[in-house]
């Protein structure tokens, strides 16, 4: 639009000089010199006119993309600065006995040495009991992980009354029907229960002192696991790990995968789920209510 008026305005001019130069009336008449001054002054004033609304169009456009960059970056700014602190703590709860820390610079030094961070132990007692849940905001811990999930964790549990020998009857061989499938590895004792130097054994939780002499310091030993092939609930897993004679029994949360582990095995099974029918994404596990008051690993 503004083009177009800045066009006319200038066909116009020269369309008026052409037509004044070629009219009838001598070059000495006043008529003509008084038209030709008139129009003359008329023009001038109108592009004055197109020229001030072109100026004032132009700075209103550029005032527009200004005002819209500024709101962009304001906008993208404001989001990256929600986002940061979702993923870095929670600010709710945090912002104030942060900011009140950061204030009495009991949280202001360089973290990034935590064997040479001179507030730590300040900043750490600023923050008292909300400790966990907002050291992450003065960088002395790393931020929480959203992609951290109850699924990717398991239960395990000691179970009352083992009976090695049906366990090992049950796991020396291949299951005909491929109820369970299992799996063994060398467990080395003298190694992870005795600290030869004090001749001390290192007592697990829910074990007693005698739990350990029955073996040998000498030589490792294979721990045998069974993995039942179908996805089951918590309960079902230690109903079905019980009756094998199994010790523990490690159940994962996002499989639905159950381990039955045998008395041998000092530690809780393997950490991966190798249920051979059992889905990743746990969707055939049912029975939810089956959770139990129990240790997580």
């Amino acid at each position: 639009m503004v083009a177009t008026l800045r066009r006319d305005a200038m066909v116009f001019e020269i369309i008026l000089n052409r037509k004044l130069e070629t009219e009838t009336y001598p070059r000495t008449s006043p008529i003509k010199s008084k038209n030709f001054a008139k129009f003359h002054k008329e023009l001038s004033l109108l592009t004055d006119d197109v020229n001030k609304y072109v100026l004032f169009k132009s700075l209103q456009k550029t005032m527009k993309l200004y005002l819209l960059s500024a709101l962009s970056f304001a906008v993208v700014l404001v989001f990256a600065t929600e986002l940061y602190l979702v993923e870095a703590c929670n600010e709710a709860v945090c912002a104030p006995l942060v900011s009140k820390c950061l204030l009495i610079k009991c949280c202001d030094c360089d973290m990034t040495n935590k064997g040479n961070c001179t507030c730590c132990k300040e900043c750490q007692l600023c923050l008292s009991k909300l400790y966990s849940e907002c050291c992450s905001c003065v960088g002395m811990c790393p931020p929480p992980n959203p992609e951290d999930s109850i699924f990717k964790s398991s239960s395990i549990e000691d179970l009352a009354d083992p009976i090695p020998e049906l366990f090992n009857v049950l796991t020396e061989e291949e299951d005909p029907e491929l109820r369970w499938t299992s799996h063994s590895y060398p467990v080395h004792f003298n190694a992870l229960s005795f600290k030869s130097s004090l001749e001390m054994s290192a007592l697990e939780v829910g074990k007693d002192h005698t739990d350990h002499q029955k073996f040998s310091v000498a030589g490792p030993y294979n721990c045998t696991v069974a993995f039942m092939s179908q996805c089951m609930s918590l309960r079902k897993c230690k109903q079905s790990c019980k009756s094998m004679g199994a010790a523990k029994y490690r159940w994962f949360h996002g499989e639905g995968c159950c381990q039955c582990i045998g008395d041998a095995c000092i530690d809780y099974g393997l950490n991966e789920a190798k249920c051979i029918k059992c889905p990743n994404n746990g969707n055939d596990v049912t029975e939810e209510d089956d959770y139990v008051d129990i240790d997580t690993k």
